[in-house]
């Protein structure tokens, strides 16, 4: 799909666009690609007109934004923080406590990382990943101190928030992958067996961050260097 103004939608045409939508006209698909759609499309769009009355103040705004990137721009996926913002703000809206408790130090530990020596001040997606791996791994301990001492009720909260800061990190990697991974960049540096490991594990560690965890990684390299 394409987000175009009227003056893009001739060139959003020629490229074979499966819809365009004018941003000068809310919630409408430009009026030229209609007729080569098929019939439930149109039903679609007739639909879609009607939600759109219900809906300008939202799509207007939308289309505000879009309009300032360019004449036609893709969909690209929402930053990491971007969402943490979103989420906080809904889960304050929902009186969500766990949520909103989690995220908000989430957010306070993402905002000092990004102020320490070194840190470019920014908070992309990566700073965002390693955050939040350093916070599940707190819960994780402190789930099984709690446990050990028989406070199941600490436990339990513990695990909830886990379960919020993991909806912000990658689907695990299996451990055939990392090792294909990691075979790769020995591959590529070539190290004399065991003595190669501290050099392969800082190349891998590197192409795998915010993908593996370091055990895993060390695992793999451990592995295939006969460690």
């Amino acid at each position: 799909m394409l987000f175009t103004s009227s003056s893009g939608c001739q060139g959003a045409r020629a490229r074979g666009a499966d819809l365009v939508l004018d941003l000068r006209a809310s919630g409408r698909i430009h009026r030229a690609l209609v007729h080569g759609l098929p019939a439930q499309y149109k039903e679609d769009r007739h639909n879609a007109d009607q939600s759109g009355k219900r809906s300008y103040q939202q799509s207007h705004r939308h289309r505000g934004r879009l309009s300032a990137i360019g004449a036609c721009v893709t969909i690209a996926a929402v930053a990491l923080y971007d969402r943490l913002q979103e989420e906080l703000t809904e889960s304050r809206r929902r009186r969500d406590g766990v949520a909103l408790d989690t995220l908000s130090l989430l957010k306070s530990e993402l905002v000092k990382a990004s102020k320490e020596s070194g840190a470019s001040g920014r908070i992309d997606d990566e700073l965002v990943v390693r955050a939040t791996r350093r916070e599940v791994k707190k819960r994780e301990e402190a789930i099984d101190v709690y446990r050990k001492a028989g406070r199941m009720d600490s436990a339990r909260r513990e695990e909830a928030e886990m379960a919020v800061l993991k909806a912000y990190l990658p689907a695990a990697m299996s451990d055939q992958d990392v090792e294909s991974e990691v075979a790769a960049v020995i591959a590529e540096l070539k190290p004399e067996g065991p003595k190669g490991f501290g050099m392969v594990m800082k190349a891998a560690t590197a192409r795998l961050a915010g993908r593996a965890e370091g055990q895993q990684v060390a695992a793999a390299a451990r592995k295939l260097l006969g460690s």
